[in-house]
């Protein structure tokens, strides 16, 4: 009974390991793909906002003419070098429609006070290219404060929109680089992201391959008791 038990578990951490592993190779496929994206983009002109549809390609480069308006959003636990802060997030309103625009990082002043954040009242042009939100590690049982300024968790584009009593587009658009409107610029590092992955299914599939030979002598071994 205790072999059966012996064998069951390692048989359990070898399923483990082995699935660990082909989702590591997921997330690579999954960041080289981004990278792709992101290569591809780069090199292709301004598209118009209003002539896409509402699921365009990440990284697709567009420019619209509208204008910001309040309440803004700040992203909150966003590092910049090895300082936390916000992503400042403001609802930009072109003709009928609605996209969040991420205007940069600003500092958090170690959470002893908030920073000022003004919103351009005229109609402007902005150009960036878009994002999709990702889930973030959350530090807080609440994703969104109740009350202004709003202090998100992560990017919950369908509590904004409640917030706004507006549809809001289900991307974002990170704002260029050097713009009038923006705060301090994250550069957007996508090169070689899918090795880090390759290498922890390496990892998980050496352990598989461990817990195998294991298993083998483990079995050899009660084998040979039993002769």
């Amino acid at each position: 009974m205790k072999n059966f038990i012996k064998n069951l578990v390692l048989f359990f951490i070898v399923l483990t390991c082995f699935y660990l592993g082909l989702w590591q190779l997921d997330r690579a496929d999954e960041k080289l793909k981004i990278q792709n994206d992101f290569k591809s983009q780069l090199s292709k002109p301004y598209v118009s906002l209003g002539q896409l549809d509402k699921s365009p390609k990440r990284y697709t480069k567009v420019e619209s003419f509208g204008s910001f308006f309040e309440p803004y959003f700040l992203l909150d636990n966003v590092v910049l070098n090895k300082k936390a802060g916000y992503l400042v997030f403001s609802p930009f309103l072109f003709g009928e429609n609605v996209v969040l625009v991420n205007r940069g990082w600003v500092d958090n002043y170690s959470r002893q006070k908030f920073p000022k954040i003004t919103t351009p009242k005229e109609k402007i042009n902005i150009s960036g290219y878009i994002k999709y939100p990702m889930k973030l590690l959350e530090l807080s049982n609440s994703n969104i404060t109740s009350n202004e300024p709003y202090i998100l968790q992560n990017l919950d584009i369908n509590k904004i929109s409640n917030i706004l009593n507006k549809d809001v587009y289900p991307f974002y658009i990170n704002l260029e680089s050097g713009s009038d409107y923006g705060f301090q610029h994250l550069v957007v590092k996508n090169e070689n992201k899918h090795l880090t992955h390759y290498m922890y299914a390496g990892q998980w599939f050496l352990f598989t391959l461990v817990g195998i030979i294991f298993l083998i002598i483990l079995n050899r071994s009660r084998g040979k008791k039993n002769e």
